[in-house]
């Protein structure tokens, strides 16, 4: 089995779904417009018709907001999504740093110097550069 069997089979499954949502969903649910899908997968209609004429595969966010918005259930290869199984992040609230903690972290920085780090890695990431540094902080 080629490597790209279980991506074009998860691909294609992704797309029944919403695809079988429009058109032909099971009973007692009634079909929806592309209007109504595009608005409640927040895409545009364009991006629906494109899922429907296998032009463009959903990602997994997609099929994760196409089972909140209508409470179905994805299931491939016994990786299941659905409705209840991811639920919003609550904010992580981060403990104060004492006055002390801040202070010795504030006389480390001053203390940088081109020679107390090193440039581990840099790769983009969409808008954003992910750095990966190595510090030194002399004792």
């Amino acid at each position: 089995m080629a490597a790209s069997t279980p991506i074009r089979e998860l691909r294609r499954k992704a797309a029944d779904l919403i695809i079988t949502r429009i058109k032909t969903p099971p009973k007692p649910l009634k079909p929806i417009s592309v209007a109504q899908a595009a608005d409640d997968l927040k895409v545009t209609r364009q991006a629906v018709y494109d899922i429907m004429n296998r032009k463009y595969c959903p990602s997994l966010s997609m099929v994760h907001a196409a089972c909140e918005a209508w409470g179905l259930t994805f299931d491939f290869r016994g990786i299941l999504i659905e409705k209840a199984i991811f639920s919003p992040r609550k904010k992580e609230t981060s403990p104060a740093l004492s006055p002390q903690l801040s202070l010795n972290l504030v006389e480390a920085i001053q203390q940088i110097d081109y020679r107390s780090f090193e440039v581990i890695k840099a790769k983009p990431m969409g808008r954003v550069l992910e750095v990966t540094i190595r510090l030194t902080i002399p004792a």
